[in-house]
């Protein structure tokens, strides 16, 4: 059985490539910031969370600094759901964080969640 995927094309636009480096030759603060962010949400708001998500996952995608953005929602528990984002630097993170539509989201979901977010940077 695999994930749920919403709306999972990513960023990447035609003949774009990425390549990984094993050297870091970037300060730190330039570096690609990784997130997961794990959500619970009450039994029965799964589509409500799915539609507030989604207008998020959209805006967040047109980001210049966004390189990837995409909610998962779990095949063996729907009340469970990851986002995982990456940005090119912690820059971009903050400019979705004090983003409009990530404001709105955050305001919307206080009675949807059964838990507090569980937040990782990497």
């Amino acid at each position: 059985m695999v994930a749920f995927c919403i709306s999972c094309s990513g960023n990447a636009k035609q003949g774009e490539t990425t390549q990984a480096s094993t050297e870091k030759t970037v300060s730190p603060q330039k570096e690609k910031k990784t997130i997961v962010c794990r959500v619970l949400v009450k039994e029965g708001q799964e589509a409500a969370f799915v539609d507030v998500a989604k207008t998020l996952v959209d805006a967040t995608r047109q980001e210049a600094g966004n390189i990837s953005y995409n909610l998962y929602q779990s095949p063996f528990d729907s009340k469970s759901f990851i986002f995982y984002e990456e940005y090119k630097d912690d820059a971009a993170f903050d400019f979705h964080a004090n983003s409009d539509h990530f404001k709105a989201f955050a305001a919307a979901i206080p009675d949807m969640l059964a838990a507090d977010l569980n937040i990782e940077q990497f």
